[in-house]
C-alpha cells in the first residue's frame, strides 16, 4: 500500500474529528470535503483555515471545487481553481477521470465568458460573479486548473480534451496534483544541503563579514534542485506561484526559442539563494561545485518554477546551454537579514509577506496577548488542522474590516495586508480589539452562507462579509458606548459576551442598512433584480463607506 496515501487518509479523519462543527454532513461527504482542503492548504501554502473562504464543492459547482482569485498587476486577473477526486480504496491507483477532465475544459470556457448561462450553486456563484465583474472591467484571466486526486494523473483522452480545446493558448494551464504532492509539501524538510555546480568563472568576496557569490548556472541545474526538493526550496520565499502569466510566459518563449534563448541570461533578473554555510574549491579556476548548507531560494522562485515546468514540459530538447545568473549569500542563520533581503528583492512583485513579517514585535505581542486571553493566535503558518485558532492573515482582514474602515481593501487587497498596509491594520491594536475583530468578521462571514428567505437580502449576503464587519462593529460600539481604542483585556470579555448575546439583532440590523445604502446607490429598491456582477462591483468600491457608512448625516438619519 501506498505510504503516502495512508498518511493523507490518517490526516484527513484527523481533520473531521477535530473540527465537527465544519463536517456535518454525511461521511462520504465529510471526507471528500477534507481531502480538498489539505489539497488547497497544500498548492496554496495557506493554513488549513484559510481554505474555507475558497471552497465551492456541492450540488451545482460549476465544476470546479473551490476558486482562489488574485486581482494581479497590470491588469491581471490570477485565478486557480480546483477539482478534487477522493477514493478511499488506498490499494486503488486509478487515473484522473477522462469525463471530468472534459468537464474542468467546459468549466474554463464557461466561467471567464461573461456571457455564457451557468446553474450553480451560492458558493461558485459568488465566485463567478467576482471573476467576470473583473473581466468586464478588462481585467486579462489566467487560469490555472488543478485537478486533485489520490491517484494518477488524466490519460491521452483527458490530454486530448485539454490539447484540442486549448492548444498553446498561454492563458490555460491544467496542473495533476495528488498525495504524493501533499505529503511532500507536509514533510518538507526544514534545512536542505545539497551542490550546485557554476558554469564558468564565478566571483567570491567577503562584505560585512558575510561571504557571496555570483555566477552562473545552466537552467538544467534548477531543475534537478526541483526535481528533488520541490516547493521545500522556496520555504523562505515570498511569492505564490500563480501558473502562467505575463511574466512567466515571457520566460517561457525565451526558453523555447531557438534564437532567443542564448540571451537568457541577459534577459533575466537571476535567483538569489542564501545558505547558512557554503563550500567550493578555491584552487580550481572555473566551474565550481559549490556546496551549501541550508539552501533557501529567496528572491527568482517564479523564474525557477518556470524552468521547472518548461524543461519538464519538454525533455526532448536541450536546455544545457541555457544559463541565468545565480547569487549565494553565506548569512549563517540571521533571519533578520534574510527576511529583510527577501523583502527588498521582491518589494517591486505582487507578494506575500505574512512570513517576512511573523517576528515582527506587533505580532509576537498579539499572539502572547491573544494566548492570556484564553485564545491561539498564529502569526506563522503551520500543517496543524484545527480550525478555531486566529491565522494572521484572518486577523489581517477582520481589523482592516472592522476597525480601519476599508473593508474592500480587505476584500480585494489580500496580497498588500502584510506589505503596504502592515502598519495601518497591526499599528496600535491590541490582542482585545484584534479577537473582537475576528468574533464579528467569523460571524458575519458564517451568516454569509445562509439563506434568510428575503430576496433582496439573499442577493447581497454573497458579498457582503467584509462591509457587513465594518457596519456590525459600528454598531457595537455605539450600543456599549465605547470608542474602539478603549477596548483592552479589562472590559473584553463584558464586550464580548454582549456580541455573543446581541450578535443576531446587531447583524438584522446592519443589514437592513446595507440594503437602504444600496437601493440608494443603485436607485432601485428590488436589489435581487440586479446582476451579481453588478453589486459585486458595488463592493469594490470606495463609496459606499463615504456616502454612506463613514457619513454621520446619512448613518444617525438611517440606523
Amino acid at each position: 500500500m501506498d505510504i503516502a496515501k495512508q498518511i493523507v487518509d490518517q490526516r484527513i479523519l484527523g481533520l473531521i474529528k477535530e473540527n465537527p462543527s465544519i463536517f456535518t454532513e454525511s461521511e462520504e461527504k465529510n471526507i471528500s470535503k477534507a481531502f480538498l482542503m489539505l489539497g488547497v492548504s497544500a498548492y496554496l501554502d495557506l493554513d488549513i483555515p484559510d481554505t474555507l473562504q475558497y471552497i465551492t464543492e456541492g450540488r451545482n459547482d460549476g465544476g470546479f471545487d473551490a476558486a482562489y482569485i488574485v486581482d494581479g498587476a497590470d491588469m491581471q486577473l490570477n485565478v486557480i481553481l480546483f477539482q478534487s477526486k477522493y477514493t478511499r480504496n488506498l490499494d486503488s491507483d486509478t487515473n484522473f477521470p477522462a469525463n471530468a477532465v472534459e468537464k474542468a475544459v467546459n468549466t474554463v470556457k464557461c466561467v471567464f465568458d461573461p456571457s455564457a448561462h451557468m446553474v450553480l450553486n451560492e458558493q461558485s456563484q459568488t465566485k463567478v460573479n467576482e471573476i467576470r465583474s473583473l473581466i468586464l472591467e478588462g481585467h486579462i484571466p489566467y487560469v490555472t486548473f488543478v485537478m486533485l486526486n489520490n491517484g494518477l494523473k488524466w490519460d491521452e483522452t483527458g490530454d486530448s480534451y485539454i490539447k484540442n480545446t486549448f492548444g498553446n493558448q498561454p492563458q490555460v494551464k491544467f496542473v495533476h496534483y495528488n498525495h504524493t504532492d501533499i505529503v511532500k509539501y507536509v514533510t518538507s524538510p526544514k534545512k536542505i544541503n545539497t551542490q550546485l555546480t557554476l558554469s564558468g568563472a564565478a566571483i567570491q568576496e567577503n562584505f560585512n563579514y558575510k561571504r557571496v557569490i555570483l555566477g552562473k548556472i545552466p537552467v538544467t541545474e534548477v531543475f534537478s534542485l526541483f526535481e528533488q526538493y520541490g516547493d521545500s526550496l522556496l520555504e523562505k520565499n515570498i511569492r505564490r506561484y500563480l501558473g502562467k502569466n505575463a511574466v512567466n510566459n515571457g520566460i517561457v518563449e525565451t526558453l523555447l526559442d531557438a534564437q532567443k534563448k542564448q540571451n537568457f541570461f541577459f534577459y533575466n533578473n537571476g535567483l538569489t539563494l542564501v545558505c547558512e554555510k557554503f563550500a567550493y574549491n578555491g584552487l580550481q579556476q572555473s566551474n565550481w561545485i559549490v556546496k551549501l548548507d541550508s539552501l533557501q531560494i529567496i528572491n527568482g522562485g517564479q523564474t525557477c518554477k518556470t524552468i521547472y515546468q518548461t524543461i519538464k514540459e519538454n525533455p526532448a530538447l536541450d536546455f544545457s546551454q541555457i544559463f541565468v545568473l545565480v547569487r549565494i549569500y553565506e548569512l549563517s542563520d540571521d533571519e533578520q537579514t534574510i527576511r529583510d533581503i527577501t523583502y527588498a528583492t521582491n518589494s517591486q512583485n505582487p507578494v506575500d509577506l505574512r512570513d517576512l513579517k511573523a517576528n515582527d514585535e506587533k505580532q509576537t505581542l498579539l499572539e502572547k496577548g491573544a494566548a492570556e486571553l484564553g485564545f491561539t493566535y498564529r502569526r506563522k503558518r503551520d500543517y496543524s488542522t484545527a480550525i478555531n485558532a486566529i491565522p494572521s492573515t484572518v486577523a489581517a482582514e477582520a481589523i482592516l474590516s472592522v476597525w480601519r474602515n476599508k473593508p474592500h481593501i480587505a476584500r480585494y487587497r489580500k496580497n498588500d495586508l502584510f506589505g503596504s498596509y502592515f502598519n495601518e491594520i497591526f499599528g496600535n491594536v491590541n490582542a482585545a480589539q484584534m479577537i473582537v475583530a475576528v468574533q464579528i468578521f467569523r460571524y458575519c462571514d458564517a451568516v454569509r452562507k445562509h439563506h434568510s428567505g428575503e430576496p433582496n437580502r439573499d442577493a447581497i449576503r454573497p458579498f457582503e462579509t467584509h462591509f457587513m464587519s465594518n457596519i456590525v462593529g459600528k454598531l457595537l460600539l455605539e450600543q456599549k458606548q465605547i470608542e474602539y481604542k478603549n477596548i483592552d483585556h479589562k472590559n473584553f470579555y463584558d464586550i464580548l459576551s454582549f456580541f455573543d448575546e446581541n450578535k443576531q439583532n446587531l447583524i438584522t440590523l446592519g443589514e437592513t442598512l446595507l440594503y437602504k445604502m444600496l437601493s440608494e446607490y443603485f436607485q432601485k429598491e428590488a436589489i435581487n433584480e440586479l446582476d451579481g456582477r453588478t453589486i459585486a462591483t458595488a463592493f469594490r468600491r470606495y463609496d459606499l463607506l463615504e456616502r454612506y457608512i463613514t457619513n454621520p448625516t446619512w448613518w444617525n438619519s438611517h440606523k
